[in-house]
């Protein structure tokens, strides 16, 4: 008679890629506090000042992250309200 199992079955899960994109607004000379809040609904303007100071110290500020498409309509906003743009696709494991 065989014993049964100690240990139970181990479960596999599967992981899915889920395509997620990253927009940063990069090297702005000058404050872009009016152009980030009219680009980005509902933006508070502590955030907007927030977001600028880091473009200001570092060069870029990532201002969206989300499924490309919408980070595509971000980026054009952004882009219509003056900004230099940079779009990055990643892939983001999800558990299925």
């Amino acid at each position: 008679m065989a014993s049964a199992p100690l240990l139970p079955a181990l479960v596999q899960e599967r992981t899915a890629l889920e395509p997620i994109a990253t927009v940063s607004v990069l090297l702005a000379l000058r404050p872009v506090v009016s152009q980030l809040r009219q680009a980005i609904e509902d933006l508070a303007s502590h955030e907007a000042e927030r977001l600028d100071s880091l473009l200001q110290r570092t060069g870029s500020a990532i201002v969206f992250s989300g499924h490309p498409s919408a980070a595509r309509q971000m980026a054009n906003r952004l882009r219509q309200a003056g900004l230099t743009t940079s779009t990055n696709l990643l892939a983001h494991p999800v558990s299925v």
